[in-house]
């Protein structure tokens, strides 16, 4: 008998093909569901943050932006290298679910390194450098000319930093959250915007601001423009003008006028000016004779003894982040215009503290048409005061936004103060124009409220900010989406009974399998 005839050869021939197909099906398997998801990007995000998964808030943002807006977002790296590196993936989980999700946004990947000109265009644009670890986030559609009445296409388009979807430690080196949701959302939503608003910075007045509120409003939809207010003139589609921290006084020579040109400014409807001091900002009279007229005077102190005038510096040591009362939680308001920046704060079921580090105080101009005012209570039950101002035609009020608790105490030169509590940490002052609509100037006793540490998502400051340039009219995107913190890695959205289960399903039903078939490839031989 030829041994190819045998029944031990068949029976072996058979047992071993019955292996090399259960390979080769395991491989296939493997195969395709690897496809599957690199095409898909199919997961299950078990964590307690739900990192891997657009919030609800973030979907309904994104549900307002108009389907006929194309959206395009673009990885300057290709899709492997940035699976490749963990801490890279989670803006392509993000970008995933927005394309599975909405058909107006697409996902594109380039190899800038290779081929660089394919976003050439967008770095023109943006005036932003561009690296391996940039996105950009750009729409194209058709509009209406203004000037000319002609339907032309209009391309808009943002770049972020990779990194600058992260959330780091204090020493700026580890990561300790996702906020990719809140930058790629705001992106789309100023990207889809007929009319991209202008936030003019001043310069030549010594002004520092930090990088970190130039982002916020960049997100918010500003195009972002320094402006010298002695030499160059206010763009027409400026809608916001921002003063932070100026060290040295306004001019007013024979020529340009910059307290007139922010007259001007704000004689135009819904625009804005945000003025940013704090416990040390210098006298500027000619600029604090303009915003007097506003309701906003700089709280300061002269020593009766050395006739020194030192500005206000709060303390709060019962209501404080720190022992020195420096760091203070403050008040929100609950009715009047203030009450539109913070209302949604204290909406949410975890309402934030908005912090406010080396904070001076605003006090209502003295010896001038401003009146203290109080109005009748609401629906609640509250009332609020305001000041109200009346000359010449003019009709302004203004609110409060935040002031200090009833435990503040006030310091100037280093000694404390007989002053009342609470005191104003930020105001809002409304223009209502001949012309219709408003104007408004914003104000904040603390430089610190917009510095990097301040706008982390663990305060309310940077929803305060983006609140802010939404209620006075300038900005048209809101965005103030939580960060996703990696506090926990663990899966923990099932039962500890539920993951057993799974453990035992997974472990005993593969091998429950292979000893069922290979009882019955036994039995088979036998009988054979």
């Amino acid at each position: 008998m030829k041994i190819t005839q045998s029944k031990k050869f068949r029976h072996g021939s058979v047992s071993v093909a019955l292996t090399v197909a259960i390979i080769a099906a395991v491989i296939l398997i493997n195969a395709i569901f690897t496809a599957l998801f690199e095409r898909f990007t199919w997961y299950i995000d078990m964590t307690a943050e739900q990192i891997y998964t657009l919030s609800d808030e973030a979907k309904e943002l994104l549900d307002k932006v108009k389907t006929d807006r194309e959206v395009t977002i673009i990885f300057c790296s290709p899709k492997k290298d940035l699976e490749a590196e963990p801490s890279l993936r989670y803006p392509l989980y993000t970008v995933a679910e927005m394309t599975e999700r909405y058909d107006n946004i697409k996902v594109r990947y380039v190899d800038i390194l290779t081929n660089p000109s394919a976003v050439s265009q967008y770095k023109e644009s943006s005036g932003q450098s561009l690296n391996s670890y940039s996105i950009i986030v750009t729409s194209t559609f058709e509009a209406t000319n203004p000037t000319t009445n002609q339907v032309e296409q209009k391309t808009q388009s943002r770049v972020y930093a990779l990194n600058a979807l992260y959330t780091y430690d204090s020493t700026g080196t580890s990561i300790i959250g996702y906020n990719g949701e809140q930058r790629l959302v705001s992106g789309i939503l100023a990207v889809t915007q007929v009319d991209v608003p202008v936030a003019c910075v001043t310069i030549d007045h010594g002004e520092e601001i930090s990088q970190a509120f130039l982002e916020l409003l960049y997100e918010t939809g500003y195009e972002i423009k320094p402006i010298s207010l002695s030499t160059d003139p206010v763009p027409e589609n400026c809608r916001l003008l921002l003063i932070f921290d100026p060290q040295e006084d306004f001019h007013t020579p024979d020529g340009d006028n910059e307290l007139a040109k922010l007259d001007a400014l704000l004689k135009k409807r819904e625009c804005a000016v945000m003025f940013f001091f704090d416990h040390e900002t210098p006298e500027l009279s000619q600029l604090e004779a303009f915003l007097q007229d506003w309701g906003v005077q700089i709280a300061r102190n002269t020593d009766a003894m050395t006739n020194q005038v030192s500005n206000y510096l709060i303390k709060d040591t019962k209501n404080s982040f720190d022992p020195d009362g420096i760091i203070n939680k403050a008040v929100p308001a609950k009715t009047g215009l203030g009450n539109s920046i913070t209302k949604q704060l204290l909406d949410a079921t975890n309402p934030k503290p908005a912090v406010f580090k080396y904070t001076g105080a605003i006090q209502m101009p003295a010896n001038t048409n401003w009146t203290t005012l109080t109005s009748e209570p609401d629906t609640n039950g509250d009332t609020y005061t305001y000041g109200a101002y009346y000359a010449n035609g003019t009709n302004r009020a203004l609110y409060d936004v935040y002031t200090s608790t009833n435990s503040a105490f006030a310091e100037a030169g280093g000694k404390k103060l007989d002053a009342d509590a609470p005191f104003k940490y930020m105001t809002v002052t409304r223009e209502i124009l001949k012309s219709g609509g408003n104007s408004y100037l914003f104000a904040c006793a603390s430089t610190e409220f917009a510095s990097a540490g301040a706008l982390d998502s663990s305060y309310a400051n940077h929803a305060v900010l983006t609140r802010a340039c939404h209620a006075m009219g300038g900005a048209q995107v809101s965005v103030s989406l939580d960060c996703k913190y990696f506090t926990d890695t663990e899966i923990d959205s099932i039962t500890a009974s539920a993951a057993n289960q799974y453990t035992v399903v997974l472990t005993v039903v593969p091998a429950l399998a292979i000893f069922v078939t290979g009882v019955v490839i036994m039995v088979r031989r036998k009988y054979a």
